[in-house]
């Protein structure tokens, strides 16, 4: 009985003595699935279309030129080569020429129509800025881009609309209203 009493007595000892490593992050942690969950539904659409289930390694978001392109690569890059995808869901080679052009979306938006559901990481960087400086606080409700007469244009409400009224914002940065 004494044995068995020591006994616990040491490998409690010991276990006391035991240090757990302490881990930092010094990074904060992404996962491909979130950074797919913060595409444009247009581009995650034709992610679908294009590799159905492929297991996404990165996703690179590129926001030079008219339009920001993201580069998906994928785990298994034998079998599925990087995908280049507009913002509005055209398939681009690497080259960056259209392979397979945009949904119905960019077809009205040709037409006069409007394109909903556009993030500020889909802006132009002027566009964005204009926001900013003229409501700095207030959070955006929608954001909506209209083409007409060969002309881009984008309409942004607020969720405060009696504070913040709506925008209306060429593409290139001028406020229109």
């Amino acid at each position: 009985m004494k044995t068995y009493l020591w006994f616990i007595a040491v490998l409690a000892a010991l276990c006391g003595c035991a240090e757990e490593p302490l881990m930092s992050y010094n990074h904060p942690l992404t996962s491909p699935g979130g950074d797919f969950s913060k595409l444009p539904p247009a581009v995650q659409s034709s992610e679908r279309a294009e590799a159905g289930s492929a297991e996404i390694e990165r996703v690179i978001r590129n926001p030079e030129g008219p339009t920001a392109v993201y580069e998906i690569r994928f785990r298994n890059a034998a079998v599925y080569p990087p995908l280049y995808l507009a913002s509005d869901g055209s398939v681009l080679t690497s080259n960056l020429t259209v392979a397979v052009g945009a949904s119905e979306d960019t077809i009205a938006a040709s037409t006069g129509s409007a394109v909903s559901g556009l993030k500020m990481d889909d802006l132009p960087h002027n566009v964005v800025l204009t926001i900013r400086q003229q409501a700095p606080t207030s959070e955006v409700d929608s954001i909506t881009s209209v083409m007409t007469g060969g002309q881009k244009y984008y309409t942004v409400t607020f969720k405060d609309a009696a504070r913040h009224p709506m925008l209306l914002i060429r593409d290139n940065g001028h406020l229109m209203q």
